[in-house]
């Protein structure tokens, strides 16, 4: 009789919840990601920014112009402050889907625990019935060499 585990229907789901979790976890990485990279590129940008206007403040730059560029630092300041509060927002998303990838984690472990239980019992068990046909094989063969008058 082979081996049945009675909630292999369960492990299943179970494989599947934490795959899924999984899944969702490694795309609110990306969001994490993404994020990050746009406040790098900001910050890149008005690196760029103070360089040119540096160079063009020495070369002589009318106040109009300056006050241009300086909205346009405005505006980038602004734009970062929205990313960074975007970035605690991803990351409190990707935080509880960490958690909730590791609790269908556990539930698939404590599942395959039991899994692996039950396996280990059934072929421990498995094990003794064959040791016992060995020795009631090897007995009978005892008796039948002591008796050989009653093969029949």
């Amino acid at each position: 009789m082979p081996f049945r585990f009675a909630l292999q229907s369960v492990l299943h789901l179970r494989q599947s919840l934490e795959h899924q979790q999984e899944l969702r976890l490694r795309a609110a990485n990306q969001q994490v990601s993404r994020v990050q990279h746009l406040i790098e590129q900001m910050e890149a940008r008005r690196g760029e920014m103070h360089a040119a206007r540096a160079r063009e403040l020495g070369v002589g730059l009318t106040s109009a112009e300056l006050r241009f560029e300086l909205q346009g630092e405005e505006e980038l300041v602004k734009h970062r402050r929205e990313l960074e509060t975007q970035l605690v927002r991803v990351q409190q998303v990707r935080d509880q889907q960490r958690t909730a990838f590791q609790q269908a984690r556990q539930a698939r472990e404590t599942l395959e625990a039991v899994h692996d239980r039950q396996l280990h019992l059934y072929r421990q068990n498995a094990g003794r019935r064959e040791q016992r046909m060995l020795d009631d094989l090897f007995l009978m063969r005892i008796l039948m060499r002591r008796d050989p008058g009653s093969r029949e």
